[in-house]
């Protein structure tokens, strides 16, 4: 079909330049190179593969009935979808990129699903240097063909495999959406991005956990890429627009309105579609569910696979913006989720902890205690928690809420891990790493080192206080004296920082606060809590009684110094 096209292109453009024997030569020999190299290149990937091109074509994909269950029957036929000859790695010669569907090598022969390979050319044999399928595992374990070209119960469709080149280094993305129509509820959409770096290819990070199922305001403010229209939306939806951003993509919109779906790929002019997956149907909604009634069976469901790499003639290259590389470092983390709390979570109870693989602060949220008054609360029982992280300035919520069911006992902390008792028998833990977390359960075991969680009341907006005024103009970062724990402090060193007497007695107590200590005057108690660092874990009186053992000799020695100075200042 492709070259057929190309064929009636160079045949019209004779007939409309004759009399121009350069000009008219010329266009046919273009148009006969570009359609030799096509063929060149589909040729070698054929033989490489051992797969006929099947790209640009349309395919019947009858909805049939499983069961009680309505799938999509999978497309029968394998091939080459689409393939592009280019200099991917900026080393002055060409590579093949090659977009097939066939069965899979990292999810079993006994799945198909759509590869992208890239190919080098060693000597005089082209050799595959590495690929990734566009295929998961679902929660349940079972195989998941992203592109959908193998079943699914959605009926209307859009995906693209689409490239775009970003401070020299070209980007892989596929993006996909489901939108509503007569046999799907909800909106589907999906983002994963890869960078190819001359022999492997590397997943975005920027771009993990970028899907969504559902509808709605949060459809909504996802698609238009502005939560702040919404009066209701989740974390974890602020934090995909957010990301999405960030990679710098230059669209008002992404998703679909129901009727039609707005694609990365054909609305950002940097971006260049390879594939394009599109699946509709010919029927009418009554059609539909008659046909289904009376033959348990339908047809006239089809899925378009549009090869649009012959059209890709030049990539140009989009650099990112200063912003966009340094912003996400520039937020106070506390600031964060003391915004955060005035407008959520009113009335529960929570704390803030050193966990995930940076040990950046997490704070965990424990919801269910609302009827309680006290500032300060380590229950006995167990209790539903929600767990949040901070990406450049915005909340998100990490993973689901655990529920109460889980757990039988007080929640702990230690390490990377929350834990505690599990009605299963032994204990339950939730280990956070980064921007996920796993839940596990074991047999047997305890541990001194586990510290119950005390958690403190959000009194949201309403009940917030005063900060003490001493806090700000000479803090470095997030401490007063950020190297209390690992240098001695002499007098001489103190006064230089230029430190109130006010400051130093929070100096002298951040040392007692490193280590988890709380603090009977609200006022210390308050300031030490909007310290993203803090994780308070011992009652006063629980804290002394384990003696000077617990500080260094840095921290021993800086104590007196400090004191001394704050005397003698009166």
């Amino acid at each position: 079909m492709k070259k057929m096209k190309n064929v009636a292109a160079v045949f019209l453009a004779c007939f409309l330049a004759v009399g121009n024997g350069t000009i008219l030569w010329a266009a046919e020999d273009r148009a006969e190179v570009q359609i030799t190299q096509e063929e060149e290149t589909q040729s070698i990937i054929s033989q490489l593969t051992g797969l006929p091109y099947i790209g640009g074509q349309r395919f019947d994909t009858p909805l049939v009935m499983q069961g009680e269950m309505m799938e999509l029957q999978n497309v029968d036929e394998q091939g080459i979808l689409g393939c592009l000859k280019w200099d991917f790695d900026n080393d002055n010669s060409d590579e093949i990129l090659a977009v097939t569907y066939g069965p899979s090598e990292s999810f079993g022969a006994e799945n198909k699903c759509v590869r992208v390979a890239m190919y080098e050319l060693s000597v005089d044999t082209w050799m595959a240097s590495d690929m990734f399928e566009l295929a998961e595992y679902d929660r349940e374990g079972r195989f998941k063909d992203l592109a959908t070209i193998s079943g699914s119960n959605m009926t209307a469709y859009e995906g693209n495999l689409f490239l775009r080149r970003v401070n020299g280094q070209y980007q892989f993305f596929y993006e996909y959406n489901a939108s509503p129509k007569y046999l799907a509820s909800g909106t589907e959409w999906y983002l994963k991005g890869y960078t190819y770096d001359g022999s492997n290819f590397s997943v975005i990070e920027n771009t993990l956990n970028m899907a969504y199922a559902g509808s709605g305001p949060e459809a909504d403010a996802l698609f238009h890429l502005n939560p702040d229209s919404q009066s209701s939306y989740g974390q974890s939806i602020a934090n995909i627009i957010k990301r999405y951003k960030e990679l710098g993509f230059q669209v008002e919109q992404i998703g679909g309105d129901g009727e039609n779906f707005y694609s990365t790929a054909s609305q950002d002019p940097n971006c260049h579609s390879l594939v394009r997956f599109l699946r509709g149907d010919n029927l009418d909604g009554e059609s539909v569910y008659e046909r289904l009634r009376a033959e348990g069976r339908l047809d006239g469901f089809w899925i378009d696979i549009e090869d649009n790499t012959s059209s890709i003639r030049d990539i140009g290259d989009q650099a990112q913006t200063e912003e966009e590389l340094t912003d996400s470092d520039t937020v106070s983390v506390s600031g964060c989720y003391e915004e955060f709390l005035k407008t959520n979570h009113a009335g529960d109870y929570y704390t803030i902890v050193e966990a995930g693989e940076n040990q950046e602060s997490i704070l965990v949220v424990a919801t269910g205690f609302s009827e309680r008054n006290e500032d300060i609360y380590t229950p006995e029982l167990g209790y539903d928690i929600v767990i949040y992280g901070t990406d450049g300035g915005a909340v998100h919520q990490i993973g689901e809420p655990l529920h109460l069911s889980e757990s039988s006992g007080p929640w702990y902390f230690y390490g990377n891990k929350l834990i505690c008792n599990s009605r299963k028998g032994g204990y339950y833990t939730v280990d956070i790493t980064g921007d996920t977390y796993t839940q596990n359960i074991h047999h047997d075991g305890s541990s001194s080192d586990w510290k119950p969680l005390s958690l403190r009341k959000n009194r949201g907006a309403a009940g917030e206080q005063t900060q003490p005024s001493t806090e700000d103009t000479t803090v470095s970062g997030q401490y007063i004296l950020p190297d209390s724990n690992s240098e001695y402090l002499t007098e001489e060193i103190l006064i230089s920082r230029g430190l109130t007497k006010e400051q130093l007695g929070l100096a002298r107590n951040e040392i007692f606060a490193r280590h988890g200590r709380m603090f009977d005057t609200p006022e210390i108690q308050q300031y030490f809590d909007s310290r993203s660092w803090y994780a308070p874990r011992y009652a006063p009186a629980e804290f002394d009684a384990m003696g000077d053992g617990i500080f260094n000799e840095y921290e021993k020695y800086n104590m007196e110094s400090i004191k001394a100075l704050e005397d003698k200042l009166g």
